[in-house]
């Protein structure tokens, strides 16, 4: 199906870059949202959120469309500066300043008045792993928050809790870091799933799933960049159902210390992760 694809168009045309800012992307109101679930999702608090959109009460309605944090900054280089000198500005290690950086030639040779993107650093599991490896995954976009409608009683509007990454189906995925297993199996919605749990209060999610690797059950310890599984196109109905969209990797993060569990949106840490 297009649909992804056509869906990763939609996800760049949203987001949208402000010299020395924060790279923003917008989020779409979805029925039964509300600021604070809108804001926890993106590690922001409610009053930021409010900031960020000029809002003056806690009403907000569907198809609303609201700014969100997502993405990377811009700097201006300004004469004697360095690379090295901009990394330790940003608190971001060099190397990932260089690879966010392609279009950079010679890291050695930069000017005054040269735009450098500066990556958003999460504020947790900054030594995670991208799950997929170089070369087996397309370039992917901020498709958190965008809308669904499958569901097993029926079409009914929901909001997408993580991020998709097209690639091959049966490329090989990789645990971003060490944990447990606390769900395997088949889910309606992710197919062949796994939940790790990889602190107290955190799980990351894989679905879509073709199959797992050899070992991992209910309870498994994993360690970071350990084999788990392939990428496929499971899911959207009964076990076994396959084939209804695009082989992808469906990553998300949750907030398991609450009921019920949270989103947070994956973007920034995924970026994050792929620059090494």
């Amino acid at each position: 199906m297009k649909f992804f694809r056509a869906l990763a168009a939609a996800s760049l045309s949203a987001l949208f870059v402000v010299a020395g800012n924060a790279h923003a992307a917008t989020y779409t109101v979805q029925p039964g949202d509300y600021l604070w679930k809108i804001a926890t999702a993106h590690g922001i608090s409610v009053q930021q959120l409010m900031s960020m959109n000029g809002l003056t009460s806690y009403t907000i309605y569907p198809g609303q469309v609201l700014q969100v944090p997502g993405g990377s900054r811009t700097h201006l280089v300004q004469s004697g500066e360095t690379l090295w000198i901009i990394s330790q500005k940003y608190g971001i290690p060099l190397n990932k300043l260089i690879n966010a950086n392609p279009q950079i030639a010679n890291p050695n040779n930069i000017w005054s008045g040269l735009s450098v993107n500066i990556p958003v650093k999460p504020v947790k599991f900054l030594n995670g792993q991208f799950p997929l490896k170089r070369g087996t995954y397309e370039p992917y976009t901020n498709n958190y928050g965008a809308s669904r409608s499958w569901s097993p009683a029926g079409e009914t509007v929901r909001s997408h809790d993580g991020i998709d990454i097209l690639a091959a189906k049966w490329a090989p995925v990789y645990s971003v870091a060490d944990g447990q297993v606390i769900n395997y199996g088949w889910n309606e919605y992710g197919g062949w799933r796994l939940t790790v749990q990889v602190d107290n209060s955190t799980a990351f999610y894989y679905a879509h799933l073709a199959g797992y690797a050899s070992g991992i059950k209910k309870g498994s310890q994993i360690k970071k960049g350990q084999l788990i599984g392939y990428v496929g196109n499971t899911g959207y109905g009964p076990q076994g159902t396959e084939g209804k969209f695009e082989p992808h990797l469906h990553f998300g993060i949750y907030n398991i210390g609450s009921s019920p569990w949270t989103t947070v949106n994956p973007y920034d840490y995924l970026r994050w992760w792929e620059l090494g």
